[in-house]
Order: structure tokens, then C-alpha cells, then sequence
């Protein structure tokens, strides 16, 4: 009975330790991928507002570039100048507790 006893509780502290690496190996931030219109572009702070449609209201994801930021236009690496008010573009960003980060910017 003891030897059970033992065993259950190995098993217990093992499974509990997995699951604890396991956690904390996926709770990295989260890439959210969305599309959308550009409002604004404010090319000397290197940040852009893009208006995503969700349902019947907008969600606004606003905020500067990555410093490893990927901006493409038509599959060519581009700079934020060559985006403009109105392009529709898809847009890869993360939460931060400042806000949102931009870290794909993809237009036509």
C-alpha cells in the first residue's frame, strides 16, 4: 500500500512539473494578424493607426514599428514613406503594457 502511495506521488509531481514547463514555454506574446486601412502615418515616430473591421464597428491598432519591423508592398521590401492614408494592408502586431506593437506591414 505504501509502495502505491509513493508512486501516486511521483506521478503527481512529475505531471504537475510538466505542466508548469509547458506554460511557461507557450506563454510568449501573442502575434495577432489582421486587415485593414491605414488612417494616419507618422513617419517621424516610425507609427501607423490601421482601422480593422470587426462586424459593425472598427478596432483601431495603433503604434510604432518593431525595430525588426517587415514592410512589403506588392512582395518588395518597402519603407513606411512608400504607405499612404487609405492603402488597405494587412497588419502582424502585438499587445505590450504600452500598447500595440506593428511587426508586418503588407499592402498591394
Amino acid at each position: 500500500m505504501k509502495k502505491s502511495g509513493c508512486l501516486i506521488v511521483v506521478f503527481l509531481t512529475v505531471a504537475l512539473t510538466m505542466c508548469l514547463f509547458v506554460t511557461q514555454g507557450t506563454a510568449g506574446e501573442k502575434i495577432y494578424k489582421m486587415k485593414g486601412e491605414i488612417t494616419a502615418i507618422e513617419s517621424a515616430y516610425n507609427t501607423v493607426v490601421i482601422e480593422v473591421p470587426m462586424g459593425k464597428r472598427m478596432f483601431t491598432v495603433a503604434g510604432p514599428l518593431s525595430s525588426e519591423a517587415i514592410l512589403k508592398r506588392g512582395g518588395q521590401r518597402v519603407d513606411l514613406t512608400d504607405f499612404v492614408v487609405g492603402d488597405e494592408v494587412s497588419v502582424k502586431w502585438r499587445a505590450t503594457d504600452k500598447g500595440h506593437i506593428i511587426e508586418t506591414l503588407k499592402g498591394n
